[in-house]
Order: C-alpha cells, then structure tokens, then sequence
C-alpha cells in the first residue's frame, strides 16, 4: 500500500477544523457557534444566518470543477438530504474550493448573490437526467448480457447518480430556493496557510512580538477541542465565547511575561520511560508504581512546557535555569536533613525516607516553593522539573543516590 495515499483524505479531515476555527474568527454575532461534520462538513451559525460549508481541498496541481463533477453532485446530495427536513431559504449553502471555474462554466453565477440561477438549474436538471438515463441504458444491457451469459458492463457514474436521483427528487420550489441560496467559493485558503490566516485575524488585538506564540496556541487549543466535539467528549458545538476566552486568556499571559499555560491544550505523547538515570533515581528507592507512573507523566509535561516556553521566548531559557537553582536550593534542605542520619538509619529507612522525599516534590513543593510566574501556577511544572533534574543527578532521593547510581548509568 502507498503509504501517501492517506495524506490527500487526512489533510481534507484537518482542514475541515481549521476552517471551522477561521469561520468562528470571521462571525459578526457574539452567539455564533461551529460544528464539525454534523449538518455538512462545517456548520457555522452566525446569528440567523445558518451556513452550510461543503470543502474540497484537492492537493491536485490545477483543479477544476464543472457541472460534471462528482465533487459537485456529492455536495447538492448533502444539501438535498438537509431540505428535507429543512427550510432551503433558512440557509446559505457554500462549496468552498481550491479548484477553479472555467469563464464560460454556468457555475460562475453561484459567484454573485443576486446573479439569475435560471439557466443553471435547468443544465443541472438536463445533467442529472442523462446521468440517471446512461445508467439504466445500461442496466437494461446487462439483464441481456447475463442471459447471454456474458460480462456485465460496469453501470457509470457511480459518484455522481445519488446527488443526480436527490437533485431530480425536490420540488421545483425547493431546487430553485437551494440554487438562490447556494455559493462557490473558490478563493479559500491552502491548509500550509493555516497559521498566517490566524496570525491575520488576532493583529488586533495582540503585541506583533506574540502573533506566532497566540496562533500556534490558538491552534493547538483548537485542534484539541475539534478532536472532542467529533468523538463527542463535549458538546459539537464550538462557539465563539469559548475561543475568545481562550485567546483572552493565552494574550494576558504573553503580555505579562511570556510563561503560557499549554500542557492542558495539547494531546501528549507517551511519558519516556527509557531514561536510565531517571529510572534508577526511583527503582533504588524501591518507589511504588503509583509513584513511577506519576514521575514519568509529569517529567513529560513539565519537559514540553520548558520546550514551548524556550521556543517562544529567549530570555525563558535563563529565567528556567535560575528557577532550577531555587528548585535544587529549597530540595537541599530537605536533603540534607536525610543526610545527616544516613549513617544511623537502616537500608529501609533510607529508601523509605527517600519515597517521602518524592512524595513531596510530587505532593507539597508546590506549596512552598515560589511558582516560576505570578501568571503560572500549574504544579506539574514543580513536579516534572525535579524528575528533569534527577536525570541529570543535579536532585535525588536515596541519600546515598550519587554513589549508588554509576557514571555509566548517565545518559
């Protein structure tokens, strides 16, 4: 199998969300809301105005679409089945493309909002006739065929003969009001512009220094809670209150000083386990697998985090490394006291007094040492950095931790 041949479809899957996300950032009403793949392939409700966006984002070199095309006739079927039950005049249904329309195509007044559709509901209706005709001529040819026990013909059009049969079933009223109200957009953005058209819709309302740092954010929030709304761990609707809270809040953070919250809106990989010092660090304590699981989680987030800060930010790098010396400084004194007995106390007691050392970076290090930020106070920062430090020995937990884990044990 090609492994490439899944690129075209997941892209297509991907662009649906951030064309939702661009949508929310273009409403004019306070209440307007997205959905992904309910109604059509992004519903956008802004105020009365229900729009209904068909996307087809084709990474073929120079696509065209005409009244041939069975990217059209899978979009009239979707838009059909919603008049059903539906008012065609409640809606405005839009075929948004990266293709383009030859000068001379009948599609060109579904451009314009006033332009008479007269002409193209009739070369529609005549197109899906000879459609649904061709089929059953050859239908009929096979029946023949098989009593002459030959080979059936393949029946055509197998992409376009259900969007032809809905378009043929509607009332006049109802095809002419689906035609009125119907749009091609063929001036959408490419999927590698995702971040630019972000970028060109927060300008406003955000420090130049901070457009990349906000859209990143933007769009990674986004990615995850468009993941949610279509495996329904929330409500599939997304509306515009929930975003601009978001951006109100991930703004405030880069306007003050630069440490955003981000660990929450992202979808993490697997925790690393292979670290062989970070591994011993907990294995000579004997720590339990509740205490492991919890090391490991929280090194990761606290390690992306770090990462996404340095990215964003420069100076970040040296403000981490200060807030790592207060992080070693207010563990010494804890250390320390453990120290002072090792020569009195047993094995066990060691490795015991060592769990409860873990337990506090995990448990109460929060409380009593002084969060990076004034804005940041997610505690798996605190958490994560001992485990980041423990990797490289700068911390430990067994009293007798540098003698016990090997030079050859460092990565």
């Amino acid at each position: 199998m090609n492994t490439h041949s899944a690129i075209g479809p997941a892209l297509g899957y991907y662009y649906q969300a951030i064309f939702a996300l661009i949508s929310l950032l273009d409403s004019q009403n306070d209440n307007a809301y997205v959905s992904i793949e309910t109604f059509d392939d992004v519903f956008h409700e802004d105020g009365t105005t229900k729009n209904l966006h068909q996307l087809k984002h084709k990474t073929t070199s120079n696509p065209k679409i005409s009244i041939k095309d069975g990217d059209l006739w899978k979009t009239l079927k979707v838009w059909c089945d919603f008049i059903i039950t539906n008012d065609p005049n409640e809606g405005i249904f839009t075929l948004s493309t990266v293709a383009t329309i030859d000068i001379s195509s009948p599609l060109n007044v579904l451009k314009t909002h006033n332009e008479d559709r007269s002409t193209l509901n009739s070369l529609l209706l005549e197109e899906a006739k000879r459609v649904i005709d061709e089929r059953e001529k050859v239908r009929q040819e096979n029946i023949q065929l098989i009593k002459n026990g030959q080979k059936e013909k393949r029946i055509p059009y197998e992409s376009r003969y259900k969007g032809c049969d809905a378009f043929l079933a509607l009332s006049p009223s109802d095809r002419q009001a689906l035609l009125n109200n119907t749009r091609i957009n063929t001036s959408i953005f490419q999927i590698s512009t995702a971040q630019s058209e972000v970028v060109n819709r927060i300008k406003r309302s955000t420090q130049p220094k901070n457009y990349i740092s906000l859209a990143e954010s933007i769009i990674a929030w986004w990615d995850r809670e468009a993941v949610r709304s279509l495996t329904r761990e929330r409500k599939e609707c997304i509306y515009l209150s929930e975003l601009q809270e978001f951006i109100s809040k991930k703004n405030s953070e880069l306007y003050n000083d630069g440490f955003t919250d981000d660990i929450d809106d992202l979808e993490l990989p697997t925790p690393d386990i292979s670290h062989t010092t970070h591994v011993e660090q907990l294995e000579i304590i004997d720590a339990s697998s509740t205490q492991k699981k919890r090391s490991f989680n929280t090194e990761l987030k606290a390690r992306i985090q770090r990462g996404i800060w340095i990215k964003n930010n420069l100076s970040s790098a040296s403000k981490l490394n200060k807030y790592d010396e207060n992080l070693i400084e207010e563990w010494s004194y804890k250390f320390d006291e453990i120290k002072e007995t090792s020569n009195t106390i047993s094995e066990e007691e060691k490795k015991e007094k060592g769990r409860n050392l873990l337990d506090w970076t995990h448990n109460e290090a929060n409380s009593q040492v002084k969060n990076i930020s004034q804005h940041y106070n997610n505690p798996d920062l605190i958490r994560g950095s001992y485990q980041m430090l423990s990797k490289d020995k700068s911390v430990g937990w067994h009293c007798d931790y540098n003698l016990l884990i090997k030079e050859d044990d460092e990565d």
